[in-house]
């Protein structure tokens, strides 16, 4: 690594604190997967230089969100509740200001648009006492940890905002809540009253709630994938209007670009967040 790499990296770890663990484990990870073959330590230091321009190029926030898990432990206040979309002066994962910035920016917009019309509704049915709040931190403590924001990452995103509230069940129960929601319906042998006993003491699961629970997450997963395809395409529609700037800029586009039923279900999404200023920058470069 270059003496002036090294520096950008230590004055990004300055600015975003939380990023240094979660640094330090993904290059743990990257060098056990590499080869030791003469030449693997260069193409991990051509990896950090491209890790280190992606995350220059967001605010600091997003990079914070971006190298934060749901496996953490709770923060030490309740953070305010996402879904009601309206910034608030907690000490939780993020700051108002920080929150009012996610609604004010138009990746944001669009990947909470993917989220809001292919995730939420692949939520129903399901254990009534399941609340979305934890299937949204479910889906975003699987996802896959990436250095560069994608679609993926910034449905992710969304999907922590939305499920903070699950950060504030204890860490052994939040475990075996993902255990199930990785479960097939094969899994669901043994024990299973253990099992119920060691998820959250609010959902009230059964023996006989677990099969539903299991074809819920395998929807929730799928639908996941579909936002992020969706949000790829509407990338692919606002590259055809023009340049982008910001994260849209770092999206990679769709090899199509969104329907005009899916341009109409973002105008409907708009209308109904017309608090979040996102949503007006964003259809002013869908055009």
């Amino acid at each position: 690594m270059t003496h002036d790499v090294a520096q950008r990296w230590e004055s990004l770890l300055r600015r975003v604190p939380a990023l240094r663990a979660w640094l330090s484990q993904l290059v743990q990870r990257r060098r056990a997967q590499l080869d030791r073959s003469p030449g693997s330590e260069g193409e991990l230091q051509e990896e950090l230089s491209r890790w280190l321009c992606e995350f220059e190029q967001l605010p600091p926030f997003a990079v914070s969100a971006i190298a934060t898990t749901l496996q953490d432990d709770a923060p030490s206040a309740p953070p305010p509740r996402a879904v009601e979309l309206q910034p608030s002066p907690s000490r939780g994962e993020l700051s108002a200001d920080e929150l009012e910035a996610l609604l004010a920016d138009p990746a944001f917009a669009l990947a909470f648009h993917c989220v809001e019309v292919r995730v939420r509704p692949a939520l129903h049915p399901s254990p009534p006492r399941v609340p979305e709040t934890a299937w949204f931190g479910l889906l975003h403590a699987s996802a896959r940890p990436q250095a560069t924001l994608t679609s993926e990452v910034a449905v992710a995103l969304v999907l922590r905002v939305l499920g903070r509230d699950f950060a504030q069940v204890a860490a052994e129960r939040r475990r075996s809540a993902l255990r199930l929601f990785h479960a097939s319906t094969a899994d669901l042998r043994g024990d299973l009253s253990r099992l119920c006993a060691s998820l959250p003491g609010e959902w009230r699961l059964h023996v006989s709630d677990l099969p539903a629970f299991v074809a819920a997450a395998a929807r929730a997963k799928g639908a996941m994938s579909e936002a992020a395809d969706l949000c790829a395409r509407f990338v692919c529609s606002a590259l055809r209007q023009g340049p982008l700037d910001g994260g849209l800029s770092l999206l990679a586009p769709g090899a199509l670009p969104a329907s005009p039923a899916e341009l109409a279900e973002l105008g409907r999404t708009a209308w109904k967040y017309a608090q979040m200023s996102g949503f007006r920058r964003l259809l002013s470069l869908l055009g």
